[in-house]
């Protein structure tokens, strides 16, 4: 009898007599005489359903997606269990026979795991080496889905829970629904202190971070934003597109807990920037809304809104940037905290270098010798300043037209 291994080593064994019986004796061999061999090496005759192998890679019943044969190898070649065989103590055997195999999945559970069939209406478990059959029903309020390699009920949006159970999220802000799950932007229901009914906003959930409560969006001219003071309150837009949120959900929602503010801003050359400040709060109506802000950050090259700080809103029916000589919502064409900030001829006698400087975006003309402007941003105004004046704007020299071409802004909070 001549052999050969896996890697093409040759032997052979003889045996001097070889008989075997008729078929009424099944072919028994009925003798093989005396048995000699090539050399010294003895063949190894495997176990049933083991193969003589190098394969590096055993797996168990127990934990079979783990290898036990890699690091205990001693030879070259031996005897293994592989394929959709498994170990079990002494024996290899077929993958089906193993204690935790499951039919649909098609494999074998770890003790402790779990798998869920396609439909989400049983659940098998492998316990102490057992496998256990459970009924399995999804929650009126989840989805059977898998996800992560996981196939389960999931609880739905602004729901909580083990998939069987989903309790709704009783949000505060958008950062409270992050932390439940959620994990897509778009527009949700938060609670606020003080609306129990709740309000929607639009959250942003997949950049920054995420947990971010948007409350003024500007990316077109689609959305008039030169609105009177109950506009403003109440808020209007479209909260997936160009809005303000309302001065009365904000306030709310800004006394609720300690909020940090981001501002991001795109210019006409698509350059990106974007300005942080640690905290941001509004006061109530009664106080005209007014704005606390701090510690300015980010990469817009100039803390724009901080002159802002601690100055009231000012709508196009309600001035209250405290200037008494110019209506700054009027002039600037949009809702803002204004104040009085700059009147050209105040300080300079030449009416000329007072002329010059009208063309900036975030100066109005005061007759034809002086220019004059209310603060250093103004993210409410026109949205390219072609139907009304001045256009929004942020200050600032690494923006585009010192931040006089902005293309897109947006207004977003997030607990501290």
């Amino acid at each position: 009898m001549d052999f050969e291994n896996v890697v093409e080593e040759t032997y052979y064994v003889t045996y001097d007599e070889f008989r075997i019986s008729d078929e009424w004796g099944d072919y028994y061999i009925s003798s093989l005489g005396t048995f000699e061999i090539s050399d010294e090496t003895i063949p190894e005759w495997c176990p049933a359903n083991e193969i003589f192998s190098n394969e590096t890679c055993e797996r168990t019943c127990v934990d079979p997606d783990t290898c036990i044969s890699a690091t205990s190898r001693t030879k070259s070649e031996q005897c293994v269990c592989v394929g959709d065989y498994m170990r079990q103590q002494e024996q290899c055997i077929p993958l089906n026979q193993c204690n935790c195999f499951v039919a649909d999945k098609g494999g074998v559970l770890m003790e402790g795991h779990f798998y869920i069939n396609s439909r989400c209406t049983r659940k098998s478990i492998c316990r102490n080496n057992r496998l256990v059959i459970e009924n399995y029903q999804c929650n009126s309020q989840a989805t059977c889905a898998e996800r992560n390699g996981v196939r389960k009920c999931y609880c739905n949006p602004t729901y909580q829970g083990d998939g069987e159970t989903c309790i709704r999220v009783i949000a505060k802000d958008c950062y409270e629904l992050y932390v439940s799950g959620i994990r897509s932007d778009g527009v949700y229901t938060i609670y606020p202190d003080g609306w129990p009914s709740g309000i929607q906003v639009y959250c942003e959930m997949e950049s920054n971070g995420g947990g971010w409560t948007v409350f003024q969006r500007r990316s077109s001219a689609s959305t008039d934003f030169n609105r009177g003071w109950s506009d403003y309150k109440n808020g209007f837009g479209n909260k997936n597109q160009d809005h303000w949120l309302g001065n009365k959900y904000i306030h709310s929602m800004t006394n609720q807990k300690t909020y940090q503010l981001r501002i991001d801003l795109r210019d006409s050359g698509s350059s990106s920037k974007y300005a942080v400040y640690s905290t941001f709060r509004i006061n109530n109506e009664a106080d005209k809304y007014r704005l606390s802000v701090r510690s300015h950050s980010g990469n817009t090259g100039y803390d724009s809104l901080s002159d802002s700080n601690n100055k009231q809103f000012s709508t196009k029916d309600r001035d209250n940037d405290g200037w008494s000589r110019y209506d700054c919502a009027e002039r600037h064409g949009g809702a803002w905290w204004f104040y009085d900030r700059f009147d050209c001829r105040r300080y300079y006698i030449s009416a000329s270098y007072c002329r010059s400087l009208c063309p900036y975006c975030y100066s109005f003309p005061d007759g034809s010798e002086n220019c004059a402007y209310c603060a250093y941003s103004h993210l409410n105004g026109d949205y390219d300043g072609s139907t009304r004046g001045t256009p929004m704007f942020w200050y600032s020299y690494s923006l585009n037209g010192y931040g006089c071409s902005l293309q897109y802004t947006d207004m977003k909070i997030r607990p501290v």
